[in-house]
């Protein structure tokens, strides 16, 4: 039974890990903000917390959290909510935030012809 509880473990750990560089790696759309947050999340249980209100914030499109680094990494619609809009809910659940990385796509300017 171990011989076959082991490989399929690593399995899935295999297909977690590439999931989670899937993610990481999208582009981003026309108007979307990627922001990441270092913050206090060190638990599943508070990580569980976070995934009940943060994806259900206006704008917000994708989230992941990765517990061993502590970060919060948010896609949202820039003209839907902000990057200190999501800071806001993530410290109304009792952590820490701090912002260190973001990077936006610019909305692209309809052709006047």
């Amino acid at each position: 039974m171990k011989h076959i509880l082991l490989p399929l473990v690593a399995l899935g750990l295999m297909l977690a890990s590439a999931e989670t560089l899937n993610a990481a790696d999208k582009k981003l759309k026309a108007g979307q903000t990627e922001v990441t947050f270092k913050t206090d999340i060190l638990s599943e249980h508070c990580k569980l917390r976070v995934e009940k209100v943060i994806p259900f914030q206006k704008g917000v499109d994708d989230m992941d959290i990765q517990i061993a680094d502590g970060t919060v990494k948010v896609v949202f619609r820039t003209a839907k909510t902000s990057v200190e809009n999501i800071k806001k809910a993530i410290e109304k659940m009792d952590y820490t935030v701090e912002v260190v990385d973001q990077r936006t796509e610019p909305k692209q300017e309809p052709d006047k012809k």
